[in-house]
């Protein structure tokens, strides 16, 4: 069955430039969200698109010295961190971007990167967001990142990897989204210089993965589609059709997965 292209969301992307949209157009995505990049350029595009809706986060905040940098500032102190989620919003972000964790390593797979907010620091950013209307979209890897950010209050897990059953109940229970991204982990591995045996503990995440996305269906967890693709990219479309087939091969009926690619991701951006 083929997904109804005129609804088609995509969650997680990183909007580079004006160039962005014909990637989009092409693709037949009719509304994103922009995790954010150095230049902010998702803001200006939220006003430049007359026809696909862009809910960008402009930059994403990070801690100082760990990862994320690359799509935005990095900070310390919450005074500063205050200060960017009010000029954020002023800006015109539509929702907030935060790094609770690192990535998982592609040099020791089966471990996760340094950095990322803690619990009480991810809790004071959810609050500060949340007094300005804005919710949270949280970069989180690991049992621990994703049970810091739900606690704190996100309105979206970003990855996810390492997921578990316990920090499920949890998304469950709170109603907060999950949006996996299982092809971003995949591109990265393709693209590295990775060892064979590396490669295959890759891959064995990705099966994991996909168990735990069977799991949060069954257990009502609300999904949606996101490719962490960087756009524009000549291949965007077919990145998107594979996190599609990434869903089937959890074991979600087709039916169900154009319900995720539309309905749920629209619900996630306030459509």
């Amino acid at each position: 069955m083929s997904i109804t292209t005129h609804c088609r969301t995509d969650a997680h992307v990183h909007l580079t430039g004006p160039d962005a949209l014909e990637s989009l157009r092409r693709a037949g995505i009719s509304a994103v969200r922009d995790a954010g990049t150095k230049n902010s350029a998702g803001l200006a595009l939220q006003s430049a698109s007359s026809e696909i809706v862009i809910r960008s986060a402009g930059r994403a905040l990070s801690k100082k010295g760990g990862y994320g940098g690359m799509f935005g500032k990095g900070f310390e102190a919450e005074a500063e961190i205050k200060e960017e989620i009010r000029a954020l919003r002023n800006a015109g972000a539509g929702i907030i971007k935060v790094m609770a964790s690192g990535i998982v390593s592609l040099s020791d797979p089966g471990t996760i990167t340094s950095g990322g907010f803690g619990a009480a620091e991810l809790v004071a950013i959810v609050n500060e967001a949340n007094d300005l209307g804005l919710g949270v979209m949280a970069h989180a890897n690991g049992e621990e990142a994703v049970m810091s950010a739900a606690l704190a209050g996100v309105r979206s897990i970003e990855h996810g990897f390492f997921m578990t059953e316990r920090a499920l109940a949890e998304l469950a229970k709170a109603g907060i989204w999950w949006v996996p991204t299982i092809g971003a982990l995949e591109r990265a591995a393709a693209g590295a210089n990775v060892s064979g045996d590396a490669r295959q503990k890759i891959d064995t995440i990705i099966m994991q993965h996909l168990a735990m996305i069977r799991k949060a269906h069954e257990q009502g967890v609300k999904l949606a589609i996101g490719t962490d693709a960087v756009l524009p990219d000549p291949r965007y479309r077919e990145y998107y059709e594979a996190e599609l087939d990434y869903f089937r091969q959890a074991g979600i009926a087709d039916k169900e997965v154009e319900g995720i690619a539309c309905g749920s991701g629209r619900e996630l951006l306030g459509l």
